[in-house]
């Protein structure tokens, strides 16, 4: 029915051609693409590795992960600080008290504790400048200028004793900072990996719109060739003219066909240069792929072993777990801050005095005295809305990254299983395409003796040629469908990025 509907068609389109112009057959193939430079797959990847957008976001996701990191280990640095002060009083008419002048330096060094809590040691010197008040000798009281210096130093501890208090709540922003990182990288390295594998089934696309130009050249000249037998046979009287108007309508037919091959090389060429960031321009269309090969040496692959694979090495599924884990170590963190607030401030330390700097310091370290001091701070809250709204986003947000982990290990499952069956089903095509293409040429070669001894048509023989076009192109499309399940499944186990030579930061 296909070749009698296309043989029907073929007539009608050599009889409008021929009351146009007698040329216009010869005239509707296009412009063939250009001699090329073949384009090997792994220079498209190259290229397209270092200009991908997706790849650029994913690799500044990557870093912005790795500063949010660095900034929460912040946490951990030891802090020095100096403090000056000055205070100068005067005093009014009516206060006994006079003027008094007092400087004060300050030097410390910090540090917060893995408990949550925060060491401090304090060096402090003062100068104070005041009126006091002497009695000489025979009972007069003079006033005088004092100065005196104190200095001290002071080892201090504030430490929650319930919020805030332990590893837990200390750690959790390195940790989820950490978490963080490790998806930001993960999601990079499957971003790659979608990038690399789209480039590669784009790549084999436009191998077969090659592979298919060719075939349907192929039975373009069969058709031209039973043409001038035919004409010849005319010549000679064994055959009448109208045999001729069959082989001319599919001559006007294939070469549609090569026309819109050519089209699909255009088409598939452009995606490509627009996948891989390829330049595209007027001497910059067409691409010339590898061959498509046309047998596969290959054995089919195991489903079971494809989705045991897919979940240990899946960059996605690794990503969507460190993702959870973000999400425990923020409920964990929302638990320890749902506490009332208890905190204990101790500071102890040595203090000395004199009327001279270096007896003030010598008195601190010989014959010190001592200064010791405590406090306990509570807070709590009556309704505690604040606590438990944070609680309950904090679990939200854990239930969603449990749902959303098991969602993607699903999804990479099905993933695999239907590229694995994709994949078998192209190898059997493939196998069972080269041996319908022996049998149609085997076809062909016959059908044609059988019209040169005047046994068949040129209808048989134009039919026959067609089964032999259509199983070259079931045998290419079954290669192009197994190489793009190949890579998929690369993808997935994350073999691809090791065969390119690809590494994310």
């Amino acid at each position: 029915m296909r070749h009698v509907f296309r043989g029907t068609v073929g007539c009608i389109v050599v009889v409008l051609a021929a009351l146009v112009s007698p040329a216009l057959v010869a005239h509707t193939a296009c412009a063939q693409p250009a001699d090329l430079p073949e384009l090997r797959l792994s220079d498209v990847v190259t290229i397209a590795v270092r200009q991908s957008p997706d790849l650029a976001r994913a690799r500044l996701d990557v870093a912005a992960a790795r500063a949010q990191l660095l900034r929460a280990q912040g946490s951990e640095d030891i802090h020095i600080g100096a403090q000056g002060k000055v205070e100068i009083v005067s005093a009014s008419r009516g206060d006994t008290s006079g003027d008094s002048e007092t400087d004060t330096l300050a030097l410390s060094a910090s540090r917060a504790l893995p408990t949550g809590g925060t060491l401090s040691l304090t060096a402090t010197g003062e100068r104070t400048k005041a009126a006091g008040f002497i009695v000489d000798s025979v009972g007069m009281v003079n006033t005088k200028i004092v100065t005196r210096y104190a200095t001290s130093l002071a080892l201090g501890l504030v430490q929650p004793l319930l919020r805030g208090a332990g590893a837990t709540a200390f750690e959790a922003p390195i940790r989820q900072a950490a978490q963080q990182r490790d998806a930001a990288q993960l999601t990079a390295e499957a971003r790659a990996r979608d990038v690399v594998v789209s480039l590669a089934q784009a790549y084999w696309q436009a191998a077969f719109a090659w592979r298919q130009l060719e075939i349907r050249k192929a039975a373009l000249d069969l058709a031209q060739k039973q043409l001038a037998y035919t004409e010849g046979a005319i010549r000679a009287e064994k055959v009448p003219r109208s045999e001729a108007l069959a082989v001319q309508a599919a001559i006007a037919i294939r070469r549609q066909d090569v026309i819109a091959g050519e089209q699909e090389i255009y088409e598939r060429s452009l995606a490509l240069r627009q996948l891989a960031g390829l330049d595209i321009g007027p001497d910059a269309i067409a691409v010339r792929t590898e061959p498509l090969p046309t047998k596969i040496d290959a054995t089919a692959p195991a489903v079971d072993a494809a989705v045991r694979a897919a979940f240990t090495r899946s960059a996605e599924i690794a990503a969507a777990a460190a993702t959870r884990r973000v999400a425990e170590i923020a409920a964990a963190a929302a638990d320890n801050a749902a506490r009332s607030r208890l905190d204990l401030d101790l500071s102890a330390g040595p203090i000395g005095a004199g009327d001279q700097p270096s007896s003030a310091l010598s008195t601190t370290f010989r014959d010190p005295g001592y200064v010791v001091t405590a406090s306990l701070t509570a807070d709590h809250a009556i309704g505690r809305r604040t606590e438990r709204g944070g609680q309950q986003a904090a679990r939200a947000a854990l239930l969603t990254a449990q749902v959303a982990e098991r969602d993607t290990q699903a999804r990479v499952a099905v993933r695999a299983t239907r590229v694995v069956q994709r994949a078998r089903a192209a190898l059997a095509s493939v196998d069972l395409a080269s041996q319908a293409i022996d049998l149609a040429e085997q076809n062909v070669a016959a059908e044609q003796k059988r019209f040169e001894i005047g046994k068949s048509t040129n209808n048989d023989v134009l039919r026959r040629q067609d089964e032999l076009e259509q199983a070259r192109l079931r045998q290419a499309t079954a290669v192009a469908d197994y190489l793009a399940a190949r890579v998929e499944l690369d993808g997935l186990s994350g073999d691809i990025l090791a065969r390119y030579g690809i590494v994310m930061p």
